[in-house]
């Protein structure tokens, strides 16, 4: 049987525990945001990952990046052509690397 490509692949939905977020930033010579939690944990997804969960086509640079102040459950990204991304605590922290996570 023919396995599904990588990012068809279901994840196990659900491990992750919520913590409201303290820091975002952009790592511009690594092209990924660097998101910190409450819990101390800190995870790094890449541009590219967030761009194609919303749908952005291209590689337009990054002009702003801030958290949800609310409830600061998850950050939102202004690119430089106008066009803007949102991503959720549960995406960073599921979608983490097994080698970020602690």
């Amino acid at each position: 049987m023919k396995q599904p490509a990588t990012s068809a692949r279901k994840s196990a939905a659900g491990k992750a525990r919520f913590s409201p977020l303290v820091e975002v930033r952009y790592l511009q010579w690594e092209n990924c945001f660097e998101v910190t939690f409450e819990s101390g944990c800190c995870y790094r997804i890449d541009d590219e990952r967030v761009r194609k969960a919303n749908g952005i086509s291209g590689a337009p640079g990054v002009e702003a990046v801030w958290i949800d102040q609310e409830y600061r459950s998850g950050f939102h990204i202004r690119y430089r052509d106008g066009q803007r991304a949102d991503c959720a605590w549960d995406f960073v922290v599921e979608d983490a690397p097994s080698r970020d996570r602690p």
